[in-house]
């Protein structure tokens, strides 16, 4: 009998213990139709003084359905457009997302965003703020990639895209694309983040704008903007942004055009391995040396001449040395320019020799560009593609 009273208790204690656990579930929970879902975020200069302009671009659902099932929106006219940009000017991120709800029926949602958009007067001027905020955030992805946008950065989310239904899509979808080349850094807001909070690196984002191509508007991604201390101080040209990535590693694959005496020939980099390495001298001085294996083959052969020859590749491999030597120099020589470290040395010093980055550390600016960087470069061309000799054959004989 005291048998049955203990499991009978015990299995009441139990059934309480489950309810409690499934009513506190949703204790958290927003209803759909109570969101906005933002999928793309850019930040501007307000109109008055110390504000900032917030567009955030908000997804319609109902739009995004019509056009999955094709009937072209309500009544089958034009199709509805699949977002809408909101607009909101305060003076700090807390406070546009608070004002926002004297003009919304939803609540910004950002778990979503794909992508955070910074115009390159605010980010000349300072854009920590806007940074923080978004950093402090718990609903913040760190995973969402930053640009920097060539005049208002409200802009880039107006212009249409043929092959997504929202703008901040085509963007997302862009910046992964990136991969295939080395010559556009890709930077997240976690990348950003670490390269703000170190101090030694600079911190980077890539730059974007709108440009006309057959007169239609289009966006585009060129060159790279450097930072120090929340502000943008410079730009790195596209070939000086290979050159960075050359050094730092992120240089994995891409097209490379070398020009012979009889036309240009186009290499496809497939696989390069970089291997940067502080290196302190006897009188206590510290260089850098780059160890950079490339390997590529021939994509595509302009000329009428066979390059197939072990002195043609010869000739190849010593004009693409010659042309990556070049934009690690372009490179190297605008850091030193702008005194910003965007290739790590700081770091790696500091990995190395402790003591010695002790010693520089808190006049590492005027430092950095007095260290020497040596670099090696094996290139190898594994392959001429599936042609020996180009389709027209000429040349000598």
């Amino acid at each position: 009998m005291k048998r049955w009273r203990w499991a009978r208790r015990a299995g009441l204690m139990a059934l309480c213990v489950l309810l409690c656990l499934n009513t506190s579930g949703c204790w958290s929970q927003r209803e759909l139709n109570s969101l906005a879902i933002v999928l793309a975020t850019a930040f501007d200069l307000g109109e008055k003084p110390d504000t900032l302009k917030l567009t955030a671009q908000v997804v319609k659902a109902s739009a995004i359905k019509s056009a999955a099932s094709g009937d072209g929106g309500s009544g089958g006219g034009v199709p509805q457009q699949a977002y809408v940009n909101i607009q909101y000017t305060d003076k700090s991120v807390l406070s546009l997302l608070r004002g926002l709800t004297h003009i919304l029926s939803r609540r910004l949602y950002f778990p979503h965003n794909q992508v955070l958009i910074f115009s390159n007067d605010l980010a000349k001027l300072d854009m920590s703020e806007a940074l923080d905020g978004f950093i402090r955030d718990y609903e913040t992805r760190m995973n969402v990639y930053i640009l920097v946008s060539r005049g208002k950065a409200a802009d880039i989310l107006d212009v249409p895209c043929d092959l997504e239904l929202t703008p901040a899509i085509h963007l997302a979808r862009l910046m992964e694309n990136q991969k295939a080349n080395s010559d556009t850094l890709v930077v997240t807001l976690r990348d950003f983040a670490i390269a703000t909070l170190g101090g030694a690196t600079a911190p980077m984002a890539p730059i974007i704008e709108i440009t006309e191509e057959d007169g239609k508007q289009v966006v585009e991604l060129d060159g790279t903007a450097v930072f120090k201390q929340g502000r943008m101080i410079g730009e790195l040209s596209r070939m000086q942004t290979r050159g960075m990535m050359w050094v730092t590693g992120r240089a994995d694959s891409g097209v490379m055009t070398v020009d012979t005496q009889w036309g240009q020939v186009v290499l496809e980099i497939m696989h390069t391995k970089g291997a940067l390495k502080p290196v302190m001298g006897k009188d206590g001085t510290i260089r850098m040396q780059l160890k950079l294996e490339v390997d590529g083959y021939i994509q595509s052969n302009e000329t009428m001449e066979d390059m197939t020859t072990p002195e043609k590749i010869q000739m190849l491999k010593g004009l693409a040395t010659r042309s990556i030597n070049a934009d690690i120099a372009d490179a190297q020589m605008q850091a030193r320019t702008l005194q910003a470290d965007i290739f790590g040395f700081g770091d790696l010093i500091y990995s190395d020799y402790p003591d010695a980055w002790d010693g520089v550390k808190d006049h590492w600016d005027k430092v950095f560009p007095d260290i020497d960087l040596n670099v090696e470069v094996d290139m190898k061309l594994r392959s001429t593609g599936g042609l020996t000799k180009p389709v027209v054959p000429g040349g000598a004989k």
